[in-house]
């Protein structure tokens, strides 16, 4: 004997609702994916963790590397050397003036000083080498402090993504601190005594 009943139907708005809750779905999972993804490709560099490989040829001449510099308190600082004069600016301008101050004042205890140009990943171009070497000259930058140009390849190793960014590295080759952003010398100050194991009045 056929059953005539009649079968339960979904109802439009019931088929609309349930196609929008699985595209929903879709989204919330790709865009999970995604991230996870990065998170992988992008090594991030925080305090207490070693500091990536940094090497590669000076831009007044020269080799510099992390692994040559053991036994050194580092600073590493990606600034971009393009930046306009402005007080609403990129802060790389000031920063570099404050890492050439600490340069200068811990010298004697063997701090080395590291830029890294970051023009490229601000996105006002990569300069060239003998821009790079004028700008050494023109902020009077003791050859003690090394300038290195990156393709954005630097940055990445350093999980970097805007300039500036400021890592101290302790004589193990250890990141002892890391800043986004502008860093004031005070601070910078402080953090370099510690890691030499000095205190603030020494």
């Amino acid at each position: 004997m056929t059953d005539h009943r009649e079968r339960p139907t979904i109802r439009l708005p019931a088929r609309r609702l349930l196609l929008a809750l699985l595209t929903l779905a879709m989204v919330i999972v790709t865009v999970s994916l995604a991230f996870l993804l990065r998170k992988e490709e992008r090594p991030q560099v925080e305090a207490g963790g070693p500091a990536p490989a940094l090497a590669g040829g000076a831009v007044r001449g020269g080799e510099v590397s992390l692994e040559g510099l053991r036994g050194h308190v580092v600073l590493v600082s990606f600034l971009n050397s393009r930046a306009d004069a402005t007080s609403e600016g990129d802060p790389s301008r000031a920063q570099i003036v404050f890492l050439r101050s600490m340069q200068r004042q811990h010298a004697r205890l063997g701090l080395r000083v590291i830029v890294v140009d970051a023009a490229e990943l601000a996105g006002a171009g990569r300069p060239s080498r003998n821009e790079l070497v004028n700008y050494t000259y023109d902020w009077n930058l003791d050859p003690a402090i090394d300038v290195l140009r990156d393709d954005g390849t630097r940055a990445r190793g350093f999980d970097v993504a805007k300039a500036p960014t400021t890592f101290l590295i302790g004589p193990g080759g250890m990141v002892r601190e890391r800043w986004d952003g502008f860093v004031p010398a005070a601070q910078l100050d402080l953090a370099i005594r510690r890691t030499e194991g000095r205190s603030p009045t020494d």
